[in-house]
């Protein structure tokens, strides 16, 4: 292929920085590689060699995708697609393409019949093989002969991604609050140093797939809680949330100075990351209004994250007579649950609990009836809940109990 039919595609696998900024405050802070990436040289579709945007943009439109979504330039001839998802079926797959996304030319994944692997060109059976036994290895298992290329991309806004943390750790040699991302085995040696003091060894990663994000808390009291809760695509951005959360009211304080830390793995991006702090209280919900006579009649949970849908939502419930409370939707969200017809003044619903688990935001829902011998006005009601809690791009989960009066 020439020089002049070439496109440069960038991929993920940039060049190194340790980006560092404050971690005080509300305000994101916004982290940017400081050095090009190396680029993947891809050529005409009739060419016979990928066109790497193309497969991209199938990723980034994938179903069932959110636990893995790796793409792979094989001998820039090759394109491997593996990807997972929590789904009930069809929850992980690998195709192994040609030069578009239409040459399938391998793929084995999960079906309702079970595992299969199939190949519309036997002779490439031997090559998907060795890759589908060696998809943790930087080179697929494929050895010095090929050309292993990873094709780093951000999904679709709004798409969760995949992280695992690393280390986790109270006490750190770094006693000042500071939001790193590290992109090679030289800044995190650096990083490590400063942190341990040399009391361990840093876990090996594998920087040719995997970038780090970090977060130091500084001298901290010890009366709260402190995790990495979220890892999502946003506007262009790899969005990192974390949530520091006081305890004080239910927790017995220690006269103790902690510096509480975490690092997390991702997948490696060329893309800027936001990290964003969530400062949340013991009781980590406001409710705006409950009510059993609200005018949305069915039942129905929801999220909102903007005026024009909350303004929406209210004249919905409240119709035009009540005024729209006011919200900061910069730093806040409202949580609505309407529990729909219930059969007396005894029943109700609720939101009872706020939580970050397992990179969602689980919003728990307590319905309640009447037990054996009270008496209820006996008159239709239609229970809601409107909450507001600070703002997260995490998935939503509602989890509902009944609980007898």
């Amino acid at each position: 292929m020439s020089q002049v039919g070439r496109t440069l595609i960038t991929a993920a696998m940039a060049g190194v920085t340790l980006a560092a900024c404050g971690g005080g405050g509300d305000s994101p802070a916004v982290m940017r590689n400081q050095t090009a990436g190396q680029g993947i040289a891809v050529g005409e579709p009739n060419g016979g060699v990928p066109v790497v945007s193309e497969y991209i943009k199938m990723a980034q439109e994938a179903s069932c995708a959110s636990t893995r979504n790796n793409l792979f330039l094989v001998d820039s001839k090759y394109v491997l697609w593996d990807r997972a998802g929590n789904c009930a079926d069809n929850s992980y797959g690998q195709v192994l393409m040609g030069a578009t996304p239409q040459a399938v030319l391998c793929s084995a994944g999960d079906s309702i019949a079970g595992p299969r692997t199939s190949c519309s060109d036997e002779s490439q059976r031997a090559l998907f093989d060795t890759m589908l036994k060696n998809l943790d290895k930087a080179d697929l298992g494929l050895g010095a002969g090929h050309k292993v290329e990873p094709v780093g991309f951000l999904p679709k806004s709004g798409t969760p991604v995949a992280y695992k943390t690393i280390v986790t750790d109270s006490f750190s040699g770094i006693e000042t609050p500071r939001e790193v991302v590290i992109k090679d085995a030289a800044a995190w040696s650096a990083l490590w140093a400063e942190h341990s003091k040399a009391r361990i060894a840093a876990p090996e990663v594998d920087f040719s797939r995997t970038m780090l994000v970090a977060v130091f808390l500084g001298n901290n009291p010890v009366c709260g809680s402190f995790d990495v809760v979220h890892v999502g695509a946003k506007d262009g951005k790899l969005l990192v949330e974390y949530e520091v959360r006081d305890l004080s009211p239910v927790a017995l304080c220690l006269a103790a100075i902690t510096q509480p830390m975490r690092v997390i793995a991702v997948p490696k991006l060329d893309a800027p990351v936001e990290i964003r702090k969530i400062v949340s209280d013991y009781l980590n919900f406001t409710t705006v209004e409950p009510t059993v006579r609200s005018a949305i009649h069915s039942e129905r949970n929801v999220v909102v994250r903007d005026e024009a849908e909350w303004a929406t939502l209210w004249a919905e419930h409240a119709g035009g007579e009540h005024p729209l409370p006011k919200i900061d939707f910069s730093k806040k969200m409202v949580i609505g649950v309407f529990r729909g017809p219930k059969p007396s003044t005894c029943h109700g619903g609720g939101v009872s609990a706020v939580n970050f688990e397992g990179g969602k935001l689980k919003v728990g829902i307590v319905d309640t009836e009447p037990g054996p011998g009270i008496a209820c006005g006996m008159m239709i009601v239609y229970p809601a809940h409107l909450v507001v809690v600070n703002r997260s791009e995490a998935p939503v989960e509602f989890v509902t109990h009944t609980r007898t009066q």
